[in-house]
């Protein structure tokens, strides 16, 4: 993916053209008032719908923060994205990680495994999330679901 030329020529790049933020925050290194989400940014990890719905709630409260006095970014994002590969006719693997590659399942199976479950997600689900939860702002990522599934555990 190359960065917008706009973006690249602007001080908030970095030198491979993509806006300079912590990945943890989403905060820009040099202008405080200024965060990144999505493909424009320099986070090590996958431009995905998924990335952006995982990062969503740290920008709001981070920026909130920072609007409201709060100079301090509480919020941090573990560079959770999903990469759903589908394996064969009705067979998808539902691949979550975080910014080192570790996994980050959100439902309490071996989600590495090929399932029609995985496939059903991908199919009916996850685009129904995407257009009528994610771009209207209502889907922050499936992060309260993991600990719900995982019973509160670090997942």
């Amino acid at each position: 993916m190359q960065p917008f030329e706009f973006l690249a020529k602007s001080p908030l790049a970095d030198a491979t053209g993509f806006v300079d933020v912590v990945k943890e925050t989403l905060q820009h290194k040099k202008f405080p008032n200024v965060f990144g989400i999505g493909d424009c940014t320099n986070i090590p990890t996958s431009k995905t719908a998924a990335a952006i719905a995982g990062s969503n709630s740290i920008l709001v409260r981070n920026l909130s923060n920072l609007m409201f006095g709060t100079n301090n970014p509480v919020r941090k994002y573990d560079g959770y994205t999903s990469c759903p590969l589908v394996t064969g006719y009705n067979k998808c693997i539902l691949a979550e990680f975080d910014f080192d590659g570790n996994p980050l399942e959100t439902l309490p199976i071996n989600q590495g495994k090929e399932r029609r479950l995985s496939y059903i997600l991908k199919k009916d689900v996850m685009p129904t999330m995407y257009w009528k939860m994610l771009i209207t702002g209502n889907w922050n990522g499936p992060a309260v679901f993991r600990k719900l599934f995982h019973l509160g555990g670090t997942k």
